[in-house]
């Protein structure tokens, strides 16, 4: 159990407490897919309290999450065990790359006429924005779906002005570039104090409060061309921070998680090749 003097990352996250739930898939997605997908219950339950979140609503959630496929329960004696199912680790691990993946180079468009509302509908769920009538446009990265009638295009001026000026606007970066300065005063506040004397537990804390909030603002963003964002884009210095800090807190954090937190068959790994690629990832970035 993570004691009082442990509780303060819930000040790095916006809003405070946390839902249990958003809180919970923050938890699998950094430490325990690649560990293996499986903890024990009780260590969750004190993971999140750690954030102010309570035994009764740690369960809602948890119960809630398998009601939609994403977690399976398994019982060893009187403990209780939660692993991520075969479909929630590959959905995981897909994610993981946007947050710990390589930084975003330059990509073309991908433009498509589509009619029909339901497949509008999963394309505006897949970074697609309406630019007029029935035609959609996205950048051109892995996994967006191609539906309608789909083109592939590149701009002939890529530097052009009135482009930015237009994505801007159809893909509302102001409010993200708004959200990214605010994770960068948030954090950079983090980081004057993190120190090689950071207590374990307390470090594996402030990892997860990074963690829970860059990835409510990196699920959102369109991942756009770089030539097609404004000038000095507050994403550039966000993803440069959560690199750098994720670094220099994951030897604390992780010796903390091989010490203290438990799969069905024993401890989870301290740093197993997982764990060990997403950080060489993140410091080849920095």
């Amino acid at each position: 159990m993570l004691s009082s003097a442990d509780k303060t990352a819930d000040r790095f996250l916006v809003p405070s407490p946390p839902k249990a739930a958003q809180l919970i898939v923050t938890i699998y997605g950094d430490i325990v897919e690649p560990r293996g997908g499986v903890l024990w219950m009780g260590d969750l339950i004190s993971l999140c309290a750690g954030f102010g979140v309570n035994e009764s609503l740690v369960r809602t959630a948890v119960s809630r999450l398998v009601s939609k496929g994403q977690l399976v329960g398994e019982r060893e004696g009187r403990r209780s065990y939660y692993g991520l199912t075969a479909a929630a680790r590959e959905e995981y691990h897909l994610a993981a790359d946007l947050f710990f993946g390589p930084v975003d180079g330059d990509c073309g468009w991908l433009l498509t006429l589509c009619t029909d509302p339901a497949e509008q509908a999963v394309l505006t769920r897949n970074g697609f924005v309406q630019l007029s009538g029935s035609i959609y446009a996205a950048s051109d990265r892995p996994g967006r779906p191609v539906l309608g009638t789909a083109f592939r295009a590149q701009m002939l001026e890529p530097d052009d002005g009135k482009l930015r000026s237009m994505v801007t606007a159809a893909f509302q970066l102001d409010g993200l570039a708004t959200d990214y300065s605010a994770f960068v005063s948030r954090f950079a506040d983090m980081a004057s104090g993190v120190t090689d004397e950071l207590a374990p537990e307390t470090a594996l804390l402030y990892r997860l409060a990074l963690v829970h909030a860059y990835r409510e603002i990196r699920l959102r963003d369109p991942r756009l061309p770089v030539s097609a964002l404004p000038d000095n884009w507050p994403g550039v210095v966000a993803r440069s921070l959560f690199a750098d800090l994720y670094r220099r807190l994951s030897d604390q954090a992780d010796a903390y998680i091989g010490q203290n937190l438990l799969a069905k068959h024993g401890p989870l790994p301290t740093a197993p090749e997982a764990v060990r690629d997403r950080i060489a990832t993140l410091m080849s970035s920095l």
